[in-house]
């Protein structure tokens, strides 16, 4: 993926703008909410059950797959411990929202953004050197995990860092990594004599990821007032 928590007893659970890993939905209004959301629960509006043990498995998860992400950057090494545990991390929470779609407010695009960032990560495994980029798009989870974490500890402290690390991570370094990217894909050019070498596919497969986060930010800006909170 990205949005929100719980509202009130007895009011309507806020509409949730999907983020770029898989973090749930919430329920939806009984009026004029989007298509696609889960209906609204008994009991005051209550995130369903399989919406809970989603957020909990991905509070879990992306808190380590963030650890072992910045144990990578500061030292360089067990790079395969981060490897393999974010392959493990999408291939599981694919699985998950494809078996339950209620969990997610857009599971189709939820799977999609799994799919192609699985088929990414394949590039450092078989080209090690360039683990830090893998890296480098990898700390857009710390954003990711703080989406979760707000709304679950409900905490201004969090949500305040959430919206920060959004526009820094999703909406600046994102954009930019697609530049750094194409500066690598020039110099495996260079060094293999073919442009057609694997590291083209990289600022492309940015180019979309990238999209995918404007398109989530947009989805927020143009929400009504009231619901405009992730």
């Amino acid at each position: 993926m990205s949005p929100q928590g719980t509202a009130v007893a007895r009011r309507p659970v806020q509409e949730l703008v999907a983020d770029g890993t898989g973090t749930a939905a919430p329920a939806k209004q009984s009026e004029g909410a989007d298509a696609g959301t889960t209906e609204e629960t008994k009991g005051g509006g209550r995130l369903p059950p399989v919406v809970v043990y989603h957020d909990w498995f991905n509070l879990i998860a992306i808190a380590w797959l963030n650890a072992t992400n910045f144990y990578y950057l500061a030292t360089g090494r067990h790079f395969m411990v981060f490897y393999v545990s974010t392959m493990l991390y999408f291939v599981a929470d694919l699985i998950y929202v494809g078996v339950v779609p209620r969990s997610v407010k857009s599971p189709l695009v939820i799977l999609a953004h799994h799919v192609i960032s699985a088929l990414y990560i394949l590039i450092p495994y078989h080209y090690p050197h360039y683990g830090w980029c893998m890296s480098y798009c990898m700390l857009v989870e710390l954003n990711t995990w703080l989406l979760i974490a707000k709304r679950t500890l409900r905490s201004k402290v969090l949500e305040v860092l959430f919206y920060a690390s959004w526009v820094i991570l999703r909406n600046i370094f994102y954009p930019y990594l697609i530049y750094a990217f194409y500066k690598e894909w020039q110099h495996e050019t260079r060094v293999s004599g073919t442009p057609w070498n694997p590291i083209l596919v990289t600022p492309i497969f940015q180019t979309a990821l990238t999209a995918l986060n404007y398109y989530w930010t947009l989805s927020l800006l143009l929400k009504p007032k009231k619901y405009k909170q992730l």
